[in-house]
């Protein structure tokens, strides 16, 4: 076995070495550019994973998100309630939020928005929206009448939802909030955008205008909780229920619907772009090796005349198309890994969910290259086993 092996091997070699360099550089070149194909949107998809996560925990949920029990409107007392969870040392800010779905009008423009009562202070240790102003301030713990809107709601800055927005409103600008059936208006201190359509499409005010306006002293319909980073987020979920609470206890994953849906269109894509690469690695691979083999046929019934065992000449002319998949791996990892990811983390791809950087993880990339492997080995492996048994006769006096 090691003898053939080493014969296959001498074989693959000195036609490598001795064939057409032309070839091999456009063989090589074609199937770098099959392993990027395969490998650029497993790392767009990681990208936007990544990127959606963090818009996700940073600006809407937090790490851990408490909701009302069963049937239950609000959850109760719930200053004792973030006291209790702030001694778990995982724990870096808790937000108690009250949350009203209604509309916010301005002239004679109405939107539809989803308006949080929150406490700055507290909110500003659980989600990063102070530091996504676009104009104007986050409204302070002393702040009462006042609103921060989402760029979805006012209006310019970019808004992926112009003309569904107020339009031109600015800081200043007085804007009316329906309210527990009353009109309540509020004066707009500041603009964010955290260039995710779903998050700029909330407003905030202090939790106390929303307290007076619902009747909910100490209550609150979600807490938005933030832990450390690297935290295990089940194990602070099972102490924050170790604690006897009897609210609903959410990872943020769990908020993640939207995720799936972009997450299985973008596989669509992969999955077909996938498969015409493959196809067009297989094609190569197929021409490259059968043209090398009809140029060497009668060398083939030479070496079939002289004992050499057909197996052995079939696994040399694999060999060739596994060394061409592999330097066409190596070329195209470097290259997605270190040049075009690169440039992407430096220049990020502007999307509806943000600056987006690709991410290849390397077991991707992994299964990827195995892919391109395994269809340059049946490239090679159709063409060089047909022509292996043809006769003696035919190999070396027949026509190709």
């Amino acid at each position: 076995m090691f003898e053939k092996a080493k014969v296959s091997f001498f074989l693959a070699s000195k036609s490598i070495l001795r064939g057409n360099k032309g070839i091999a550089f456009f063989t090589i070149i074609v199937l770098t550019l099959v392993y990027l194909q395969l490998v650029f949107f497993s790392s767009m998809i990681g990208g936007v994973t990544m990127k959606f996560n963090d818009v996700l925990v940073d600006y809407q949920t937090g790490n851990i998100v408490i909701e009302p029990a069963q049937d239950e409107a609000y959850i109760t007392n719930v200053d004792a309630l973030s006291k209790k969870i702030e001694h778990i040392p995982e724990v870096t800010g808790v937000s108690p939020r009250l949350r009203l779905k209604t509309s916010v009008s301005y002239k004679e423009k109405e939107v539809g928005a989803t308006i949080y009562g929150i406490d700055p202070q507290e909110e500003e240790l659980v989600t990063d929206f102070s530091s996504a102003m676009v104009e104007g301030e986050f409204i302070s713990k002393l702040d009462r009448g006042e609103i921060v809107l989402g760029r979805e709601i006012s209006g310019g800055y970019g808004a992926v939802m112009q003309t569904r927005s107020l339009e031109d409103v600015e800081v200043g600008d007085i804007v009316t909030v329906l309210i527990n059936g009353q009109e309540m208006d509020f004066r707009v201190k500041g603009i964010y955008s955290t260039l995710f359509f779903m998050s700029d499409s909330s407003a905030f005010v202090n939790i106390a205008d929303l307290e007076d306006a619902l009747n909910a002293d100490n209550k609150a319909q979600e807490i938005a909780i933030k832990l450390q980073d690297g935290s295990d987020e089940d194990v602070v979920m099972n102490e924050i229920l170790s604690l006897g609470i009897q609210e609903e206890v959410r990872s943020w994953t769990e908020f993640a619907g939207i995720l799936q849906i972009i997450e299985g269109t973008l596989s669509m894509v992969r999955n077909i772009f996938t498969a015409v690469g493959l196809i067009v690695a297989f094609v190569i691979i197929f021409v490259v090796i059968f043209v090398n083999i009809v140029s060497q046929k009668r060398q083939i019934g030479v070496q079939k005349a002289i004992g050499i065992e057909e197996e052995v000449i079939i696994a040399s002319f694999v060999l060739q198309a596994m060394f061409y998949a592999f330097i066409a791996m190596v070329i195209g990892y470097s290259l997605m890994q270190f040049v075009i990811t690169g440039y992407t983390q430096a220049h990020p791809i502007s999307a509806p969910i943000g600056n987006v950087s690709l991410d290849l993880s390397n077991s991707e990339a992994v299964i990827r290259a195995m892919m391109l492997f395994m269809a340059a080995v049946l490239g090679s492996l159709i063409p060089s086993y047909k022509m292996t048994k043809r006769s003696l006769l035919d190999l070396i006096w027949g026509s190709n």
